[in-house]
């Protein structure tokens, strides 16, 4: 078994994980128990407040009493527990994998994600903060803001280098390599202005389930590469 494949089973695994760990997301009882506007859902709209009465606006005592604050503690912990370990070997792993087509922008890459892991467990820390003392001070959330932009910006940057490094060889992987450069580009815009943060979402959906068709395509072929 070459290393590259090795990292492609690693990055299918770990793929399984992140995406189950996504839809868990959605099936915590009682996580959308809130008025959120814009559309997008309950995790991204607290993720991205920028003043107290943002979170006063989102926990509110009904949602409360509803069992929103509970859901979302949950989904916290879940977050730093297992989806960004799980998101950050799924990343890694790919850009490992990938590394013999490119290996400065592949070192690159494995660099962002690690950083946006990084950022996100800082983010989570603020968020439990927030919680335990709502709506949370100005202080606290100006320590937030950063981490969740920072964040979402380098998982975009990783899409990127994922996706110059998919298409480089031609093929099949120039399509995967354009959805998932497609997906990053669709989080930078995302974080345009708070209008757009429904983006940031559907940028990690169209770059990661490409990816993890990829992988699971690399695991069946039995290849290294696309």
């Amino acid at each position: 078994m070459t290393n590259s494949r090795a990292w492609w089973i690693a990055c299918l695994i770990a793929g399984i994980v992140t995406i189950g760990t996504s839809l868990y997301f959605g099936m915590i009882p009682d996580i959308e128990a809130t008025d959120v506007p814009g559309g997008i859902n309950s995790i991204i709209a607290f993720e991205i407040v920028r003043t107290p009465a943002d979170v006063a606006a989102l926990f509110t005592d009904q949602a409360i009493a509803n069992g929103f604050l509970i859901a979302m503690h949950h989904a916290t912990w879940v977050d730093a527990l297992l989806f960004i370990p799980a998101y950050m070997l799924f990343l890694c792993a790919a850009l490992m994998a990938l590394r013999p087509l490119g290996s400065k922008v592949a070192v690159a890459g494995v660099i962002a994600a690690l950083l946006a892991a990084l950022f996100d467990q800082i983010e989570g820390v603020q968020l439990f903060r927030i919680m335990d003392d709502l709506p949370g001070t100005q202080a606290v959330i100006d320590l937030l803001i950063p981490m969740v932009r920072g964040k979402f910006a380098l998982l975009g940057l990783t899409a990127l280098a994922i996706g110059w490094l998919l298409a480089k060889p031609g093929g099949w992987g120039r399509l995967a390599g354009l959805l998932v450069t497609l997906g990053g580009a669709v989080t930078m815009f995302g974080l345009s202005s708070d209008a757009q943060s429904g983006f940031l979402g559907l940028g990690g959906l169209i770059s990661w389930l490409t990816l993890f068709v990829v992988a699971a395509v690399q695991f069946v072929r039995g290849r290294s590469r696309p």
